[in-house]
């Protein structure tokens, strides 16, 4: 059980550190609750913290072959230690849900997703953009 514990904050880390390393901790922290927002909600993206991340296609980061990050590490890197605090933050709840949910992100780099539409909008923050595109669910304001 402390196993799993630590993977999933270990993993969680590291997705947040992939995928929002250059934003603000609020953004990181928004990130993190992405994957806690589609644990609290059970569907097809999985029921745990490790599923969820390991979904193929979602968080490409950790899953996308063709994904640039999908090799970077945080050798020496001075934002890994804020990432992993995120997680573990998120995971036991001390840190406020930016983004009370949403599930789903995309980064102003690229080009806005076909599930992004008006009505599924959660929030901004920095350059992520933040949706809940399950929404007949909703996730508990913790």
């Amino acid at each position: 059980m402390l196993d799993d514990m630590m993977d999933d904050k270990v993993f969680l880390a590291l997705d947040v550190w992939r995928e929002a390393r250059n934003q603000t901790l609020l953004g990181q922290t928004a990130v993190a609750y992405s994957v806690l927002n589609r644990v609290a909600r059970p569907s097809w993206w999985g029921s745990d913290i490790m599923t969820v991340l390991f979904k193929k296609w979602q968080y490409s980061s950790l899953t996308d072959p063709k994904d640039r990050q999908l090799t970077t590490w945080p050798v020496k890197d001075s934002v890994w230690k804020q990432c992993l605090n995120v997680a573990c933050d998120a995971i036991s709840g001390v840190s406020g849900n930016p983004v009370p949910g949403a599930d789903s992100y995309w980064d102003d780099s690229i080009s806005a997703p076909k599930w992004a539409t008006p009505d599924k909008f959660v929030r901004k923050i920095g350059q992520l953009n933040f949706y809940n595109v399950d929404m007949d669910h909703e996730v508990s304001h913790a």
